[in-house]
């Protein structure tokens, strides 16, 4: 299967995009991924070849209520069950970049971030998925506790007025629809056998985010002949670094370089 045969999409929830999501949607064009970037709000074409925009209500059908209810990270995760149930597009975070062309085996693309937790930055599951299915019913119930909450919250959510809890739960712990629910449906359905090493899609730490911008290096040890994504966890990167153009010879000026992104004419920063 060839990357043309591998489309890619993600959202965004705003009206004006980084340097960083536009440089990560722009490197699986340069890969020949077709990308759909769907969209809640009015939101300015990058005018990149390869990426479309495409208006998230044509795979998820949400209320304005749910938009302004929950914060963008959770209306992200919901969305994106959504978008690989009703498409055949993998779904990729705006802080993912395509270090090599994806490919999807059985109609799963998914890895791990961790011993023992699978991140949802890229999704890739079957459309008939037991997994998947088992996530939209629950996430259907407005009176789901999520059994992988710790009993502390799992009580707090009990006491709540019955079909409170999904959204409460989302306030109490905003990650909640995140990595711990694919882990723990991938784990109940025996899918989770399709999860590929952290190497592959997240090979370095969130805890290390900063190192892509170390124009001394230190990113390529943690790469293998088989990565094919390098997920930034953006939202680890200092400030610093997201507001300003990178340091020369650094891995993301060097990858910006290599898929052919530029930063307005402005140079890359001096060491």
């Amino acid at each position: 299967m060839s990357a043309a045969d591998t489309p890619i999409g993600s959202l965004w929830v705003g009206t004006e995009l980084r340097w960083l999501d536009i440089l990560a949607l722009r490197s699986f064009a340069h890969h020949g991924h077709p990308v759909t970037l769907f969209h809640t709000h009015d939101l300015p074409d990058p005018q990149i070849e390869g990426i479309t925009l495409r208006p998230a209500s044509q795979v998820y059908d949400y209320s304005d209520a749910l938009l302004k209810a929950v914060s963008p990270t959770v209306f992200a995760d919901l969305f994106r069950l959504h978008m690989v149930k009703e498409t055949d597009i993998t779904w990729v975070d705006t802080d993912c970049l395509c270090y090599r062309p994806f490919t999807p085996k059985g109609g799963f693309l998914v890895g791990y971030e961790s011993p023992t937790t699978v991140n949802n930055a890229v999704v890739r599951l079957p459309n008939d998925s037991a997994a998947l299915a088992l996530l939209l019913d629950r996430l259907n119930d407005p009176c789901f506790i999520p059994p992988w909450l710790k009993p502390a919250h799992r009580k707090h959510l009990q006491a709540l007025p019955e079909g409170e809890q999904l959204l409460a739960a989302a306030k109490l712990v905003p990650p909640v629809y995140g990595p711990q629910a694919l882990t723990w449906a991938l784990t109940e359905t025996g899918e989770i056998a399709h999860a590929l090493p952290r190497h592959v899609l997240n090979p370095v730490h969130w805890s290390m985010a900063d190192i892509y911008f170390n124009p001394h290096g230190g990113v390529d040890g943690w790469l293998h002949d088989d990565t094919q994504c390098i997920h930034l966890y953006s939202s680890r990167i200092r400030a610093l670094h997201r507001r300003n153009v990178p340091y020369e010879g650094s891995f993301i000026a060097n990858f910006a370089l290599q898929v052919h992104h530029d930063f307005g004419g402005q140079p890359f920063r001096q060491p």
